[in-house]
Order: structure tokens, then sequence, then C-alpha cells
């Protein structure tokens, strides 16, 4: 069985994320077979009726009270979704998550041994209402968080909303200076199949995934509290950009925060000005190994 593209969907109580799914099974369930799971603190998941409502088939896993995001039920909930992953094998899983979830979880959910050859991550997306920006990124650290680690931030509500959408952007630009931004109403982005299927071309050899199968892709996350020399981290990334496809997150050194990027071999690494106090690292590539990444992540900082 082939690895299967996982899309993580992020983004505080109310801003949206259900909408931007409904996009997705509106746009792909005619052609793709497209499983979702949702995951919410509550004990009944109202927005399952809602994405019923498309009309559209497609395969929904639900798992309440948190449990993608809470370790002493992680377990039963990896299993729960490998087994859901055999059964009906979709072409594309979308995760929408708690909006006080940690998203950072998932990609250390992913390299587990129950699924690690079943998925891997693709894309994530930080859907962000900009009508309650400013009350949200003051008052709700969680959502911080979810804005950092997205791939692209979804600028939702921008018609209802009377701050300057250029002084949200640049605000979430000082979280996430790599991040896409799209400035949407109803999350109404343009799909296609390149952005959704689209793979590295030195992974597939061509544009299509149709033609070529999906690349055998792992992720792993570096989580580590102590800080690492900027050399020592970038000896680390330097090594490992040329035998990755991406290396993304942040990192503490001795010399404050950094926001880390790499793609195939150019790498950037900018000083932030952020209260982020831990590294959280995500390597996308063939054949990784989360624990000897770890531990030489961390023998790296002991030679500070």
């Amino acid at each position: 069985m082939e690895k299967i593209p996982f899309y993580l969907v992020t983004g505080f109580l109310g801003s949206g994320k259900t909408t931007l799914i409904k996009r997705f099974i509106e746009r792909y369930a005619d052609s793709k077979k497209v499983a979702i799971i949702q995951n919410e603190y509550a004990d009944v998941n109202i927005d399952s009726h809602e994405l019923r409502q498309t009309g559209k088939s497609f395969e929904l896993l639900e798992m309440n009270n948190g449990s993608v995001f809470c370790v002493c039920l992680l377990g039963s909930f990896v299993h729960s979704l490998a087994d859901f992953i055999h059964k009906h094998q979709p072409d594309l899983i979308i995760l929408e998550a708690s909006g006080l979830s940690d998203p950072i979880s998932i990609s250390q959910m992913i390299s587990s041994s129950a699924l690690r050859h079943l998925i891997w991550l693709y894309h994530t997306y930080t859907v962000v209402d900009a009508l309650n920006f400013r009350k949200t990124i003051e008052r709700v650290g969680r959502n911080t968080h979810q804005i950092r680690v997205a791939d692209t931030i979804i600028l939702n509500k921008c018609d209802l909303t009377t701050e300057s959408l250029p002084d949200i952007t640049s605000k979430l630009l000082i979280i996430n200076p790599y991040a896409k931004i799209i400035e949407t109403c109803f999350c109404n982005i343009e799909l296609n199949s390149r952005s959704v299927f689209h793979f590295p071309v030195s992974v597939i050899g061509v544009e299509s995934p149709e033609s070529a199968g999906r690349p055998n892709v792992d992720s792993v996350v570096i989580k580590f509290i102590q800080p690492v020399s900027l050399g020592n981290l970038e000896k680390f990334i330097q090594k490992y950009c040329l035998i990755t496809y991406r290396i993304k997150g942040y990192a503490i050194t001795t010399n404050g925060l950094v926001a880390i990027q790499t793609s195939f071999g150019q790498i950037e690494i900018k000083p932030v000005a952020d209260n982020h106090f831990n590294t959280e690292i995500v390597i996308i590539g063939q054949e990784l190994e989360q624990n000897i990444l770890q531990k030489e992540f961390e023998n790296l900082c002991k030679q500070n």
C-alpha cells in the first residue's frame, strides 16, 4: 500500500476550519476517495453534520474528547486511525484538529510504528479569524503555536474585520516568516489537483502523481528544550538538507530563537522575536529514523 498524503487543518474555535474542509470535499470527493478525521474536546461532534450537508461521499472518523492531542488517549487514536486506513484505503486524509489543540503532536503521531508506513504529513493549514485576530492572538497562546507550524495560513473573514489586513499579515509573518498567507472570505481558496496532489519533481520524476504513484516519504519531529549553538545547528541542517525534501521549524540557540526552512538544498535560518521556548523541527524525507535524528541533535546541544 502506497503512503497516503495527510493534511492537518488547525485554527482557533470558529475560525472556519470546517468550511475549509467542505471546500476540499466539494472539489475532490467526486474524483478521489477522501477521508476526514474530526477531533473535538466535546462528547458530541456538531461539525460532522455540516460536512454531510455537502451531499458528497467521504469517509469520516470521529474522535472526540480531544483524543488526538491527549497523551493518555493518543495510543488508542493511532490504532483507530491505522484500522481506518486499512479498511477504507483513501487517496488523501484531512484531520480537522480541535481549536484548542497543539499541532506539533501530529507529526510525532505520524512517526509512530503503526502509522509511518501508511501516511506522511504533506501540508499544514492554519485558519486565522481576521475578525477576532487581536483577541485570540493576545489571549490564546495555543493559537500562536498553530500559526507557527503552518505551511499555509488562511486569513479568513476578511470581509468582516475593520482591522488593517496588511497589519495582520505583518504580525503573522513575525510569528511564521515562511508561511504562505491567503486572504479569504468563507475559506474560498482555489483548489486544484496540482496544489493538493503535487509532489517534489525529484521524488517522482514528473509533476503528476496519478502517473507515477505517491512517493515513499517519512516525517519526523525533533523536540528539545536545551539551546544549541548556531554553528552546530547550521552543521546539522546542512547535513540533512541535502538528503531530505524539507526541514522547517524553530530552534532555541545560544544566540536566541531562529526560524528554519530548507527545500532541496536551499537553506534559510532567520532570527525571530518570539516567546517560544522549545526547539521543534519537522524533517520530511525518505528512510528517516526518529530516534537517530533526535539523539544526534541532542548530542550537538551537549557540545555547546
